[in-house]
């Protein structure tokens, strides 16, 4: 008896080493905001602080010796531990460029200390003696504020080439030399400072000349499907629009065609970017609070697609949710046999079609079920002509009526610059009541509508001002008949 072992192939464009992660650009905005709120509040209430540390401070001196010893002395070791053994480590791996950005970021950390030094910055008067003598690792001011900020840029700039021990350990470490400083120096908020320095110079050089790839290799997300059930013999990355995600198609060992789409650290930075940014604008996007975690965003995706098929709504059916290594989420939905609307010919998109479409995005908002993405590219017409929504990535349950009449905007906006104004209005007028439009017409502005559809309005001046009048006059006539 011969066995036959299945073919599993998993095909990605090559990845560049290198590259510049969102993650480490959401980073330098925190650390920048965190040391901007550390100056102004230094300047403002140093004095009162400084003394308020002093006075809880004093109480350090009834802590047992031993104690202190211990916390004080472990923490110079792991430090010789963690640098000597981490300059081994890359000797031996010959990680030049991890060594050479972590220099980098040491020296530009060194620099932002030095600049903090020159300010006349207030100090208290508790000092704690360390009762053990280990030579240059026993004796008072080790470490100092310039090897906090060493420590943190060192380990900041470092982390993407780290194992996950490696970087606890830096956090240990971190942690340990702050404690230190408060302990063996006076009081003072200059550990502060060195950690923040530390932490923007490390992400500041990240940012500046890149680090190896965070995202999942395609046999990571094979391997995370295959131990959830959900084995592929194929897997090959989709020249498709996604935002927010890396999409493939896949082929299950039963021969079914699968999408697959995964998200980890960087798109999930990215998102928090974007959320940042529309907050800076003082829109009324509508926006509701992110999700605490990379997890419970990819979950809430899952948890609307699911509701959305229940309803049911043509939508494809969700086979799987997996991790992947290195710490991203893969979903894995059944494959439409067509092409999305922003694909097929103008002419070829038919009223019965745009009929449809109102019709699946009318059963949402009966739902309160926003999608927030409704592109062209979200939107399929299978082989049959049969219209499905796809990608709830930033839906939202429970919506608003704010929400709610984006969706409406947006789909009118994006398919009357396919369609023209006056088929995309008849279809919206006979589909969606008055009020609902109403809403949405005062939305149809640039800064509320997604970014492909803005990019479009770029080539067409005075389009948004065409498509409100055609509604206008839409609405009216269509009252009037009623």
């Amino acid at each position: 008896m011969q066995s036959t072992v299945a073919r599993v192939t998993s095909t990605e464009a090559v990845r560049p080493q290198i590259e510049r992660s969102p993650a480490d650009v959401l980073r330098l905005v925190v650390a920048l905001a965190i040391a901007l709120v550390l100056v102004v509040i230094e300047r403002l209430f140093g004095d009162t602080l400084v003394a308020f540390a002093s006075d809880l401070a004093s109480g350090l001196h009834a802590v047992p010796g031993w104690i202190v010893d211990v916390v004080v002395v472990g923490t110079r070791i792991l430090g010789v531990v963690f640098f000597g053994g981490g300059l081994v480590w890359a000797l031996v791996r010959r990680r030049w460029r991890m060594l050479s950005t972590a220099a980098l970021a040491v020296a530009l950390a060194e620099v932002l200390t030095a600049l903090h030094l020159l300010g006349d910055n207030p100090k208290g008067q508790v000092s704690i003696d360390v009762g053990v003598d280990l030579g240059p690792f026993g004796g008072r001011g080790f470490p100092t504020m310039w090897g906090i900020g060493a420590v943190v840029a060192a380990a900041t700039a470092a982390a993407p080439w780290l194992s996950r021990r490696w970087r606890r350990a830096a956090s240990a470490l971190i942690v340990g030399a702050i404690v230190t400083d408060v302990l063996d120096s006076k009081v003072s908020f200059d550990w502060l400072a060195a950690a923040v320095a530390g932490w923007v110079a490390g992400a500041a050089v990240l940012v500046a000349l890149g680090a190896p790839t965070r995202r999942p290799t395609a046999q990571a997300v094979m391997d995370g499907l295959s131990g959830v059930g959900l084995p592929l013999r194929q897997l090959t990355v989709a020249g498709v629009d996604a935002r927010g995600s890396t999409p493939y198609f896949g082929v299950a060992e039963n021969g079914d065609e699968l999408f697959v789409k995964a998200l980890g650290d960087d798109e999930r930075s990215a998102d928090l970017l974007f959320r940042m940014y529309r907050r800076l604008r003082r829109r009324d996007f509508g926006d509701e609070k992110s999700f605490s975690t990379l997890r419970r965003a990819v979950e809430h995706e899952a948890l609307v697609a699911l509701a959305a098929r229940d309803m049911p709504l043509r939508t494809p059916r969700l086979r799987a949710l997996a991790t992947a290594e290195p710490n991203a989420f893969v979903l894995a939905y059944d494959k439409i046999q067509g092409r999305s609307l922003d694909r097929l010919d103008p002419a070829d998109v038919t009223d019965d079609m745009l009929a449809s479409i109102w019709r699946l995005v009318g059963q949402l908002r009966e739902r309160r079920i926003a999608h927030r993405d409704l592109r062209l590219a979200n939107i399929f017409v299978d082989e049959s002509g049969e219209v499905w929504l796809i990608d709830f990535g930033f839906s939202e349950m429970a919506a608003s009526d704010l929400l709610l009449a984006n969706d409406v905007a947006e789909l009118l906006a994006s398919s009357s610059l396919y369609v023209g104004t006056e088929r995309a209005v008849a279809a919206a007028v006979s589909s969606v009541d008055p009020a609902t439009l109403s809403r949405a017409r005062d939305r149809l502005q640039p800064w509320a509508l997604a970014g492909a559809t803005r990019t479009a309005l770029k080539s067409r001046q005075g389009f948004l001002d065409e498509l409100r009048g055609r509604l206008d006059a839409g609405v009216v006539a269509d009252v009037q008949r009623t």
